[in-house]
């Protein structure tokens, strides 16, 4: 039973370091709490509803937390996981800890403040519900009204929250970021004050790079002044690696992430998205083997905490599981990784049976989980996957593709293009519609197309094949290819590539995945067109180094041009 659940931590895991080292009470405390383990006290709802009083400290978050005005040992621990938990964006559990050191400590006024800050906007695009500005609000005034006994920063920081909250909508982002800064200079060796003033700039801009890499707003410039000043006094630091991470993924050089990166998921081992956030970066420089990796690892702490704390709504109530599972898939379809992929595609449909009408992005996320079906998965798990029911066009779309792929690997171009024509009826279906019918018409097209681009492959006409693909290519650039990972999983330009050097214009060929390499760093399946590409040519050097480079992150089975 929860209530009677182990409220505790590794001792190792509750080392304070950001701003203040907590003193030794607080420790001997967490250490009680681990080896005296009893219930957590009477049950406590929030206002949604998620228990508080039964919620038990999960370890293995990392480092973070400040010494507070609250002389309870247990209030003091909770806060300190409160901010580890914010982090790691843990958004919910970070409100629910820090309103757990509340009822420890009733008259903690930085306890109050956690709980505001938790539930203010973050990267995710949370924290913009009016309720949610409400409940802040009070908590951040609570904060004001009961904070005698914080320090004169603490107070500046619990004035610049409530800043965040009231006054004119337009300019509350702003005034926080501008509060906090004044805050981080006069407090520069400050970690978690540095940490929170770069977030809310980035949360502040409206847009952080250029189609360069460069800055396009002048909170970005000082967000990554302070990631940066603050990486350098304080490179283990959870929060700020994080957030880094974040801000580099889209710049002109995403690889200054890398260090940090490698080292992240060793810093909170325990902290799911922490875990997974190195695949940001690795996605972004060619490394999708990592990718894939870090995600498997993530979506199993999950499963884990799930397992610990039984937090609401389980592990599908996990706002970022359907995100790892997916930054996993997607990782795994580049580098040919069928086995982590297949059960990453498997524990995706398990835990999203039914995805709701409204919710798209979830569906195209599905995308990839039938993708892997396609191309890693036996005829008979393709033939066993269930059919979408009618009122989800595009999850049926994505269905028939899987059909498809994997008919391509079987060599047989009449069921491609059966299936390629089945999803070219989808696109007509009536109930397509709304603000983004266009975009998901689009996709599905472009999901039709690649489908007969291999049946023109596979029936040996190259010409039919570059049309196809052509369209493809245009559908892919059409949409955006960012994101993370990208919705697309896999440049459409290299099964163009493909096409072209069948067609026999090798030179064109060569040229396009050199293009396409720009922006998919690494892709082996692309390197491997190239090899083909070069030795057409008669380039016998440069098709055997393309040749090294496409194993470099596959390990998956043999390559063909047909299926590239």
């Amino acid at each position: 039973m929860r209530g009677l659940l182990m409220c505790g931590v590794a001792a190792a895991t509750i080392m304070i370091g950001p701003s203040a080292v907590a003193d030794a009470t607080t420790d001997r405390a967490v250490l009680d709490l681990i080896e005296r383990p009893r219930s957590c006290g009477p049950a406590g709802e929030d206002p949604q509803g998620a228990p508080v009083a039964e919620m038990v400290m999960v370890e293995g978050f990392g480092t973070g937390g400040f010494k507070v005005d609250t002389a309870n040992p247990e209030a003091q621990a909770w806060f300190n996981h409160g901010v580890r938990l914010r982090w790691a964006f843990e958004h919910g559990e970070s409100v629910r800890a820090f309103r757990k050191a509340r009822m420890l400590d009733p008259d903690c006024g930085m306890c109050a403040w956690g709980e505001a800050w938790a539930m203010g906007p973050n990267l995710n695009g949370g924290g913009g519900g009016e309720e949610t500005q409400r409940e802040a609000l009070k908590a951040a005034r609570d904060a004001r009204r009961l904070a005698r006994g914080a320090t004169a920063m603490q107070r500046q920081m619990i004035d610049a929250l409530v800043q965040r909250y009231s006054g004119r909508e337009s300019s509350r982002a702003n005034r926080f970021a501008t509060a906090m800064d004044r805050i981080a200079r006069r407090n520069p060796a400050d970690v978690t004050v540095a940490a929170i003033t770069a977030d809310a700039w980035m949360l502040k801009a409206d847009r952080w790079w250029d189609d360069e890499g460069k800055a396009a707003d002048p909170g970005i410039v000082r967000a990554m002044e302070i990631l940066e000043q603050t990486l350098a006094a304080a490179p283990d630091d959870p929060g700020a690696i994080h957030l880094y991470i974040h801000l580099t993924e889209w710049s002109d050089d995403p690889h200054k992430a890398i260090p940090y990166g490698e080292q992240l998921a060793a810093l909170a081992p325990g902290a799911s998205h922490l875990v997974h956030m190195p695949s940001h970066t690795f996605y972004r420089v060619g490394r999708y083997k990592d990718a894939m990796m870090s995600n498997v690892a993530a979506v199993a702490l999950d499963r884990r905490y799930d397992a610990l704390a039984r937090p609401p709504g389980g592990v599908p109530g996990m706002p970022l599981h359907g995100h790892n599972i997916h930054f996993g898939m997607g990782g795994a379809l580049m580098a040919g990784g069928d086995v982590e992929g297949l059960k990453l595609a498997d524990w995706f449909l398990e835990t999203y049976p039914e995805i709701p009408v409204e919710n798209p992005w979830r569906q195209l996320m599905a995308n990839d989980a039938y993708a892997i079906y396609g191309r890693f998965g036996t005829q008979a798990q393709v033939a066993e996957l269930k059919e979408p029911s009618e009122s989800r066009p595009l999850l049926r779309a994505s269905w028939r593709y899987a059909r498809g792929e994997a008919a391509a690997r079987a060599g047989d171009a009449d069921k491609v293009r059966a299936e390629a024509a089945a999803i070219a009826a989808l696109i007509l279906t009536p109930g397509l519609a709304g603000d983004d019918a266009k975009g998901r018409r689009g996709f599905m097209e472009l999901s039709q197309r690649i489908l007969e681009g291999r049946a023109a492959m596979i029936a040996g006409d190259g010409a039919a094949a570059v049309a196809a693909f052509t369209r493809a290519a245009e559908i892919q650039a059409e949409e955006d290819e960012g994101g993370d990972p990208p919705v697309i999983w896999y440049p459409t330009r290299r099964s163009l590539a493909a096409a072209m050097l069948a067609s026999g214009d090798a030179a064109g060929a060569r040229a396009k995945v050199l293009e396409l390499l720009e922006d998919w760093p690494s892709d082996p399946y692309s390197y491997f067109v190239l090899a083909q590409a070069e030795s057409a040519l008669g380039n016998a050097a440069a098709a055997a180094e393309a040749e090294r480079r496409s194993r470099v992150e596959w390990v998956g089975g043999a390559m063909s041009l047909k299926l590239a």
